[in-house]
C-alpha cells in the first residue's frame, strides 16, 4: 500500500508523517516556531529549577486539548481521509494515539532544547538560530519531497 493512500487512523510508522500535505506540515512547524519564541519570552521570567518542566506541560496540555475536545464527537460513522489529503484543522484529531506521542515528544524536545540554550544564550540572534534550525528540522519532510521532486 502507498503510505499516502493510508487514512489517517491507519499510520503505523513515523515515516507516514512524510505523506502529509505541506500546509499540514506548515501549521506543525508554526506551531514549534511560536512555541519557540513563546519559551524564549518566558524563559528569563521563570527563574526556578522546576519551570522548564512546569512549561513543557503547559505547552502540551495546549496542544492536546483541542485534540480531546475534538475526539469526543468520533463516532463508528466518522470518516478518516488518507494521509495526503488530510486538512490540518479539520482532521488533527482523527490520529491514532501513538502519533499523539510522537507528536509530543517532539514538542517537549523543542521546548526542552530552547530552554537550555535560551538560559545560556539569551539574545534574539540564539533565538534566530533555534528558529532556523527548528524550521528546516520540522519542515524537512517538504524540503525533501519538493527537492526530490526537482531532481527527478
Amino acid at each position: 500500500m502507498n503510505a499516502g493512500s493510508k487514512k489517517l487512523n491507519e499510520m503505523n510508522r513515523l515515516a507516514d508523517m512524510g505523506h502529509f500535505p505541506a500546509a499540514v506540515n506548515a501549521g506543525a512547524t508554526l506551531n514549534v516556531l511560536v512555541t519557540l519564541a513563546v519559551t524564549w519570552w518566558i524563559e528569563p521570567r521563570l527563574p526556578v529549577s522546576w519551570a522548564p518542566v512546569a512549561w513543557v506541560a503547559v505547552v502540551l496540555a495546549v496542544n492536546l486539548l483541542p485534540v480531546v475536545v475534538l475526539r469526543l464527537a468520533l463516532s463508528p460513522a466518522s470518516t478518516y481521509p488518507s494521509l495526503n489529503a488530510m486538512n490540518f484543522w479539520r482532521d488533527q484529531h482523527k490520529f491514532s494515539d501513538w502519533v499523539y506521542v510522537a507528536a509530543s515528544a517532539n514538542m517537549a524536545f523543542w521546548v526542552l532544547t530552547g530552554w537550555a540554550v535560551f538560559a545560556i544564550w539569551h539574545t534574539p540572534a540564539a533565538l534566530g538560530a533555534m528558529m532556523a534550525v527548528a524550521f528546516l528540522v520540522t519542515f524537512s519532510p517538504v524540503l525533501l519531497r519538493s527537492s526530490g521532486r526537482r531532481q527527478a
